[in-house]
């Protein structure tokens, strides 16, 4: 039987007609929920591709590939004769930098707060990690930086919402001091410092822009007493291998030092992004599924409802194949024209929030103050490959039921 006829009247029959409009409205709902689940599964897995893009970003620019550690968490008083060994011994390291972390408290004029401290070398760390990219308000420098008196005072740079919470700006003053331990309580209390704001950045996350400030190295061991330093970051050419680099360097060095790269690091946030992305389409896919399940029964009721129509065809000489092809071809339809319509209308939307970055969230929430989303060509070609074939599998029953009817009791069918 020719193709084109049997599309024809599959087409035929999905169109309005009198006798069957109710028929004709339910496989109507049908496309509009195939049109639904389709939207919902790319605009949600856009979504959780690009809250992974922008938290696996924000992490790297913010922490090196890997870092060598002191298990006793003692101080690591020749970094450069370490680094360079490394660098000797795996050619896939690219830079390095010595840094310093500690917690300390930081008083404003108004404000008394807790935060972590870095002391970075600005030399070597704008290798090592992107922060210079994320200053909004000032220089990435922390060199000596004068303030509006025109003295030369030690400078640091700070998160935004770290700013915000403190109430100050580029330009304002901040004291650092240590916590106090038993023993300098007796001897003294804590070591003060005053530093001039240089500058401000802002990551877009909110743990790091609301708790972290750098010093130069300098300045930090100053401070606290130090020589030398808590650990050496390292930059390489591929950080979704940055574990090969890490084992490889704490083999070479051995004890007492170690090493950890970043997805170590946050490796729980790391699982639960994975973990995600596997269910939230399997949930948004049962939308998928029940407009297949409406297909199923807008076809057997269009079988009923055509059952003498069904009996004229098959006397004219459509085969059993004929006429399961006729009701394959509409489910068929219902799933192309649901899934277009659908991914169509959630690509323009993942597109124009990409650009626009229209929807807001609340950051400290959320870690981010943007809704993020990153449309991937295989979610989309997944996304339409499992719509119309849900739609395709749906059709088989009914179309089967047709196709299995003797002709001449379809034609007596009232």
């Amino acid at each position: 039987m020719n193709l084109r006829l049997e599309l024809k009247v599959a087409w035929r029959y999905l169109g309005a007609q009198r006798r069957s409009l109710f028929v004709s409205l339910i496989s109507l709902f049908s496309m509009v929920g195939v049109c639904i689940g389709t939207f919902a599964l790319i605009v949600a897995l856009s979504a959780v591709n690009g809250f992974e893009a922008e938290v696996t970003d924000q992490m790297i620019g913010k922490d090196a590939h890997f870092e060598v550690l002191n298990y006793r968490g003692e101080q690591i008083y020749e970094p450069d004769s370490i680094a360079r060994l490394l660098m000797q011994n795996d050619n896939d390291i690219v830079a390095y930098s010595p840094f310093i972390i500690y917690k300390v408290g930081v008083s404003s004029k108004r404000v008394n707060d807790g935060v972590v401290v870095y002391g970075i070398d600005t030399e070597t760390a704008k290798n090592v990690i992107d922060l210079p990219a994320k200053m909004i308000a000032g220089n990435f420098n922390l060199d000596n930086f004068e303030d509006s008196s025109g003295v030369m005072r030690n400078s640091l740079i700070l998160g935004s919402i770290l700013a915000q919470r403190l109430r100050v700006d580029v330009g304002d003053k901040l004291v650092l001091q240590t916590f106090q331990s038993p023993d300098e309580i007796i001897g003294g209390g804590p070591r003060m410092m005053q530093f001039i704001i240089s500058g401000i950045f802002e990551t877009g996350m909110y743990e790091y822009d609301g708790n972290l400030l750098y010093v130069s190295i300098e300045q930090l061991q100053r401070l606290l007493g130090m020589y030398g330093v808590s650990g050496i970051q390292f930059k390489v050419k591929n950080p979704w291998k940055s574990e090969i680099h890490a084992e490889k360097a704490g083999n070479y060095l051995g004890y007492p030092f170690y090493a950890t790269d970043w997805k170590n690091k946050n490796q729980t946030l790391l699982k639960w992004m994975n973990y995600e992305k596997f269910i939230v389409a399997a949930i948004v896919c049962l939308i998928v599924l029940i407009a297949a399940f409406n297909i199923i029964s807008s076809l057997i009721m269009v079988v009923v409802d055509k059952t003498r129509e069904i009996g004229i065809l098959r006397s004219m000489g459509f085969s059993e194949g004929s006429i399961m092809r006729v009701f394959i071809s509409m489910g068929s339809f219902i799933g192309l024209f649901g899934s277009i319509v659908g991914g169509i209308t959630g690509l323009g939307l993942c597109i124009v929030q990409e650009r626009t970055h229209i929807i807001k969230l609340p950051a400290d929430v959320y870690m981010m103050p943007f809704f993020p989303v990153q449309v991937q060509v295989l979610d989309v070609v997944v996304v339409l490959a499992i719509a119309n074939v849900l739609c395709v599998l749906s059709t088989i029953l009914p179309a089967w039921k047709a196709s299995t009817m003797n002709p001449v009791r379809a034609i007596r069918h009232e």
